[in-house]
């Protein structure tokens, strides 16, 4: 196995939970905004939601997921599963796409979220090689991201305190707007 997995077995559809303060710490210290319909499109188990919810209380979130999960019970979110690869656009504008991808598809959610939803924010939590990739330079001119927060700290995605030998960042996408920065977060490890 490569040093990404450390020899372990890959988890089934890439389901890696992404910790509450990784996506609490970015929420609170970085990313503000009033947004009317967030889309969550790789929920998985929900953990994304909930803190959504926590930050944008006023917000419809509508969470998919291509898995049959449990559905989410909060207020003012919408719970389906379905695959958003295949899936079309939503009749609802959407202000705000927001999720952590499974790796293995991560462009091609990007792309259709990009694609898609020509007036949304992006954010997507991702591995910081996905910007080194030879096979993504034509991805990466066509579509650049406005501003990557990379993570200080290695976050635990499988619950039990270890982490992979990877970096991560939160990449935004911002409609409009041309202007691209890198700034850093201390995105604290959760065991």
């Amino acid at each position: 196995m490569s040093a990404t997995n450390r020899g372990s077995k890959r988890r089934e559809s890439d389901f890696y939970e992404t910790p509450h303060d990784v996506i609490h710490d970015f929420l609170e210290d970085h990313f503000k905004g009033k947004y009317k319909v967030i889309l969550e499109p790789c929920c998985g188990s929900g953990n994304m939601v909930r803190v959504l919810r926590e930050h944008f209380p006023e917000s419809t979130i509508i969470a998919q997921d291509i898995l049959p999960v449990a559905p989410i019970r909060q207020a003012n979110v919408t719970h389906c599963e379905s695959d958003f690869l295949t899936e079309p656009a939503l009749s609802t504008p959407v202000d705000l796409i927001f999720t952590n991808p499974p790796y293995s598809i991560a462009e091609k959610v990007i792309r259709k979220a990009l694609m898609t939803y020509p007036d949304a924010t992006v954010v997507m939590l991702l591995r910081l090689d996905f910007l080194g990739s030879q096979e993504r330079f034509e991805f990466w001119k066509r579509h650049p991201v406005n501003c990557i927060y990379p993570l200080a700290c290695r976050p635990s995605f499988t619950g039990d305190g270890g982490t992979d030998s990877n970096n991560y960042a939160w990449f935004v996408w911002y409609p409009g707007r041309t202007d691209q920065r890198i700034i850093p977060t201390w995105g604290r490890a959760t065991f």
